[in-house]
């Protein structure tokens, strides 16, 4: 590499550029919102309390709310990496990178929905599991993981789908016995065990399974930069996720576990964005965190192999799906 190209890769990894782009992407989420440019997204995924897109009537407040919850998600995976050494850097640019993956899909970054909720929920759960790696006492927070996975199903009961990856994550923590297991199950029916047992809800209702034909998204011009910005990031993570395992294959167990994990909800979360195609809005904000730490590690591992010419590639293509989505129209 050249001293330009060491200096500039160094720009892109520092505090200051990463400050610049949260700031950037919130920026052009303000724009997205001034100019009408954030289709509406409605959940209907609910057994127990009102969908996350109905708790706040006004527009302006439900993104504002949006963006603080993205923050918040944002931070916990830098101290997800901190705390844990997963990406083996203090570099935030992957959180940044996260940021600017969401102000680029304004349909979910624009309004507070359950992909948000669902992101930062998750995020809270993987710290939680990642903390209790090989350790005998760990029931509470192996309970407490667990509740965040079923407090989530009470607005999104599509979060249960998750509950198979964690379980699999206690294995990946060298924690699959009996006692774990058991403080997952409860874990999770707690929330609704409250929930019911307080009368605080009505009694659930049969879950309502609705099927959208592909073609019929398809057909609407305005959820085609939603799907662009999706299709971007399966492929991004596909690729760049397979060149961190061939290279995660040489850490230590500790570590091998902690990417693996995150490797293993990357896939997962793919494999339900694309199956649960009706939905496919409600996974985006978890999978931009999936793959932002898949760039970072990509990033980080090709540091002064010109790595930043996929990073900067990938960022470029963000940004054009942002433009298409502001020059779309979306109807009144």
């Amino acid at each position: 590499m050249t001293r330009k190209e060491v200096t500039f890769t160094r720009i892109i990894r520092s505090r200051g550029m990463a400050v610049i782009l949260a700031l950037a992407a919130i920026f052009m989420t303000l724009q997205a919102y001034a100019f009408g440019k954030i289709p509406n997204i409605t959940d209907f995924r609910t057994i127990a309390f009102p969908t996350p897109s109905e708790w706040l009537a006004d527009p302006w407040i439900s993104m504002l709310i949006n963006i603080l919850v993205v923050l918040a998600t944002g931070a916990v995976m830098i101290l997800i990496n901190r705390h844990f050494n997963l990406l083996r850097t203090t570099s935030v640019f992957f959180a940044a990178y996260f940021m600017l993956t969401m102000a680029c899909v304004p349909a979910v970054m624009g309004q507070f929905t359950a992909s948000s909720i669902l992101g930062l929920l998750i995020m809270g759960a993987v710290w939680l599991l990642f903390s209790v790696y090989n350790t005998g006492p760990s029931n509470r927070r192996i309970f407490l993981a667990f509740f965040l996975l079923g407090l989530g199903q009470l607005v999104e009961y599509t979060f249960v789908l998750y509950i198979p990856v964690f379980i699999a994550g206690l294995g990946q923590m060298r924690i699959f016995r009996f006692k774990k297991i058991l403080a997952a199950i409860l874990g999770n029916i707690t929330p609704a065990w409250i929930v019911w047992g307080l009368d605080l809800a009505p009694k659930p209702e049969i879950p309502q399974l609705i099927f959208t034909p592909p073609a019929m998204l398809l057909s609407t011009s305005e959820n085609w930069p939603l799907l662009a910005a999706v299709a971007l990031a399966l492929i991004a993570g596909f690729f760049l996720g397979s060149f961190n395992l061939l290279k995660i294959i040489g850490f230590n167990a500790q570590a091998r576990a902690f990417n693996g994990f995150i490797s293993l909800l990357s896939i997962a979360t793919g494999i339900f964005a694309i199956v649960n195609f009706t939905n496919i809005a409600f996974y985006v904000t978890l999978l931009n965190a999936c793959v932002a730490f898949q760039v970072g590690h990509f990033f980080r591992l090709t540091v002064m192999r010109r790595g930043y010419i996929i990073v900067t590639s990938l960022s470029v293509a963000y940004l054009a799906i942002y433009t298409w989505a502001m020059l779309t129209t979306i109807p009144s």
